[in-house]
């Protein structure tokens, strides 16, 4: 995780402070890049209301979104370089005029990197597995927003910045020691569901595709949609937690 955070450390940095902060926004992803992406929404969401923030998929924005904007800035993160939709991201965002900053995996193919190349505003991450480059990515969001808002949630605020500051590095050993029968239990199983409240989907789809890359046979499924009599493992927070239990 330390590497992580020193190729993440700064990522977000690079960008104009007014992609970050002022109105309006268009957050895309594409495939992991969800996870990063959900983190500008909702810090954005919950500590600057006032602001106009929309998030969705590279597909929605690219037919249904961006046609329709005018002097909107674009933020996008993607874990993956080679996907089709990623191109086609950048070319609709430069033949529109966009603003698009956006945030992949440096390309390992010289061909591929000369084709993206073409276009402005790519942030590259050096780092290819795409679990990794979404953690990553999260990990730059979740530093820059946990200084730039540290004073709008009194103590939360506080305790926010000193996460970032510590690094996740910490965060993973601490949640491993408190979590290590679970996890254990996991690895055991060899096929189980992931689920989660629509706040955590992002992490239960990361965590979900995190298990599959070490041969558990994973599916991440809406909370009610779990099939009954099967393994699950719920992700979840302590605020939703009379959620979760009028739904399971």
């Amino acid at each position: 995780m330390g590497s992580l955070e020193r190729k993440a450390s700064n990522l977000i940095n690079s960008l104009p402070q007014h992609i970050l902060l002022e109105a309006p926004l268009v957050v895309s992803y594409d495939r992991l890049g969800y996870l990063p992406a959900s983190l500008v929404f909702w810090f954005n969401t919950i500590l600057n209301p006032s602001r106009m923030v929309l998030l969705s998929d590279f597909g929605s924005v690219i037919y249904h979104i961006a046609p329709y904007r005018e002097g909107d800035s674009v933020i996008a993160f993607a874990s993956n370089p080679y996907t089709p939709s990623v191109y086609e991201f950048l070319q609709t965002a430069n033949s529109l005029g966009l603003e698009a900053h956006v945030f992949l995996p440096s390309p390992q193919d010289s061909k591929v990197r000369e084709a993206l190349n073409r276009f402005r505003n790519l942030h590259y991450l050096e780092v290819w597995d795409e679990v990794e480059a979404s953690l990553a990515e999260a990990i730059g969001v979740f530093g820059f927003y946990s200084n730039t808002f540290k004073d709008r949630l009194g103590r939360r605020g506080v305790n926010l910045q000193k996460h970032g500051e510590e690094g996740f590095s910490v965060i993973a050993e601490e949640l491993a020691r408190k979590y290590s029968d679970v996890l254990e239990k996991i690895l055991a199983e060899r096929e189980l569901f992931v689920s989660s409240t629509k706040m955590l989907e992002p992490a239960g789809l990361l965590f979900s595709q995190a298990l599959r890359n070490i041969g558990v046979r994973s599916v991440y499924t809406p909370l009610d949609q779990i099939p009954g009599s099967s393994t699950v493992l719920l992700l979840t927070s302590s605020v939703e937690e009379f959620l979760v239990k009028k739904r399971v």
